[in-house]
């Protein structure tokens, strides 16, 4: 899972808990997902009738950007991902490639839609990362985007077994035991026992089946540059279709994995 992604996914969790129950968790700077970032803040264009439109910042940092949408009436978050075309899987290796992810604050009437741009900055070593989280589109229908997580988890652990049986008889037994890895973890009771990010969501606000999507799909999110599952090819034409049918199609459900995983709460 990117850096970018990571975040994205904890500032949902967190900020939902901040918006409902007025709690954040120490969130911002002690999480994981900030570790790498020098600042992050939260802006917006102001349209001006006599001057040209102005980008200001509305928030220095999470904590003051979920007050900022508490104060102004929002009432939930949510996970957004938008594909760019059939070839994600493959584009996800370059920086802007892979679809887009956006967090979507729904209020009564509409929804507002925020997405991050990372900058480096390479004389900072330790934080190097400065991020800004834009409103891109404002004020538009509300999507809060929702599958059945039965349905989904069912057709990610189907994918699951066709890449594993592929993996282990066309490429190397690493990779087979990574998506066999991934499979198994749809049944673990402790799914996030070995998840680098172990502050990636409040926990305790999903239900084991959602937690168990969510790591099941990051698990299998293999896919990237140099050395990466998709940084390979097949002399045999009908072994390189299979290989990107099923690339294709295992990126499609990590995607609706994540999303579905994050927009169901207990709480």
């Amino acid at each position: 899972m990117t850096g970018i992604l990571a975040q994205t996914i904890a500032t949902v969790s967190y900020g939902n808990e901040y918006l409902k129950q007025n709690k954040t968790h120490s969130f911002y700077p002690q999480n994981s997902t900030f570790q790498h970032c020098n600042t992050v803040d939260f802006r917006e264009m102001k349209k001006n009738i006599f001057t040209k439109d102005t980008e200001i910042i509305i928030a220095n940092n999470p904590i003051e950007w979920f007050d900022f949408l508490k104060k102004n009436g929002c009432q939930k978050l949510s996970l957004y991902y938008q594909s760019e075309n059939d070839d994600d899987y493959r584009t996800s290796a370059f920086v802007g490639g892979g679809g887009n992810w956006y967090i979507e604050c729904i209020y009564k009437n509409y929804s507002d839609f925020w997405i991050s741009n990372w900058k480096h900055n390479k004389e900072i070593k330790d934080k190097p990362w400065n991020v800004i989280y834009g409103k891109s589109i404002s004020k538009r229908a509300t999507i809060n985007r929702q599958y059945d997580i039965i349905e989904i988890r069912n057709s990610l652990k189907n994918i699951l077994e066709k890449i594993t049986e592929f993996a282990y008889q066309e490429t190397t037994e690493n990779w087979g035991k990574t998506f066999e890895n991934s499979k198994i973890t749809l049944e673990n009771k402790n799914p996030e026992i070995d998840f680098y990010h172990t502050d990636l969501i409040c926990w305790e606000n999903y239900e084991i089946k959602n937690r168990q999507l969510l790591m099941s799909a990051s698990k299998a999110l293999v896919f990237g540059g140099m050395g990466s599952w998709n940084d390979m090819w097949f002399e045999k034409e009908e072994k390189e279709k299979v290989y990107i049918e099923l690339s294709r199609e295992l990126y499609v459900m990590i995607m609706k994995g994540i999303e579905s995983s994050i927009n169901r709460e207990l709480i």
